[in-house]
């Protein structure tokens, strides 16, 4: 008589997919924390998103408060109308403006150091690995046409790493790969973290983006402070005779300024070299707080 019929024997692997072992009371307990440490957490998040925004639209009803405040003084004290009717326009926008700007997401600034960390970090080790030099050189591509306003286009800006002291700094135009190999231009050339930034903050001026020292050191720092929060302040000195800006800033966000591309460093670099149309070379002074000198007039290839 046949066997086929029997019942599917296996070594030591039950014939039901479905089942699986069973866990002990330890591991049960122990992936029952994970659980509930991992709903806390987002739990914890969420909170702190939510006292964030809240305390945005509490200042934004203060605002509107105030606008409202100075508004109803307008009408009672005519003498002072003038006055008091601006601040209740003003107090008025600011507060519908904060109310509908509060951000919906909040990222610490802890998780921005640590990944642009890994990214210094890894350049530098790039940087060694090629026994190249410690200068860094910040570049902006332009053009030769008069009409052509920086403010319209783009920047086009590149960290040059030269090889060694000696080595001539290139034409921004002239970095058509990540590392150049030509006999008077060897280096490595990358994207400076302070290239969107420059955009961004030429997109948010109402003036036009400086072409002197004096005034694209204003923009840059007030971005720097205000804007983007990378510093509590800035201090800065131009010898201009000299072509030098030498920059302190104090509660720098992003940690020690040695480090590659350093942001607040890229800002100020990218900025210089886009308004000033040159090559930017910068040395870190102090790391903590935070000092910066910068200086143009270098010689590469179109400066003649």
């Amino acid at each position: 008589m046949s066997d086929a019929t029997a019942p599917e024997q296996t070594d030591g692997v039950s014939a039901d997919p479905e089942e699986s072992p069973e866990q002990s009371p330890e591991e049960a307990e122990l992936a029952a924390q994970v659980d509930l440490l991992a709903a806390e957490n987002r739990r914890l998040r969420d909170l702190l998103a939510e006292r964030q925004q809240s305390r945005y639209r509490e200042t934004a009803l203060g605002l509107a408060g105030v606008g409202l405040v100075c508004g109803l003084l307008g009408y009672v004290t005519p003498a002072a109308s003038t006055v008091l009717f601006a601040l209740a326009g003003t107090g008025l926008f600011a507060g519908v403006l904060t109310y509908f700007l509060t951000p919906e997401r909040f990222i610490s600034a802890d998780v921005g150091h640590r990944v642009y960390a890994a990214t210094a970090q890894s350049f530098s080790r790039l940087c060694d690995d090629l026994g190249l030099s410690d200068r860094r050189v910040y570049l902006v591509a332009h053009t030769d046409d008069e009409d052509d306003e920086i403010a319209e286009s783009d920047v086009e800006s590149w960290l040059f790493v030269p090889q060694t002291q000696d080595t001539e700094i290139p034409a921004a135009d002239a970095f058509d790969s990540a590392f150049l190999v030509e006999d008077d231009h060897r280096g490595l050339a990358v994207q400076p973290t302070g290239s969107d930034l420059i955009t961004a903050i030429r997109d948010s001026l109402t003036e036009p983006f400086g072409d002197t020292p004096e005034r694209l050191c204003s923009q840059l720092t007030d971005a720097i402070v205000e804007d983007f929060e990378l510093a509590t302040s800035a201090e800065y000195d131009i010898d201009q005779a000299d072509g030098r800006v030498s920059v302190r800033f104090t509660g720098s966000l992003y940690g020690e300024g040695t480090q590659f591309d350093h942001p607040i460093v890229s800002v100020m670099a990218v900025g210089l070299a886009a308004g000033l149309q040159t090559a930017i070379e910068t040395t870190v002074t102090e790391s903590d707080p935070l000092a910066v000198t910068f200086r143009w007039d270098l010689e590469h290839d179109d400066s003649n």
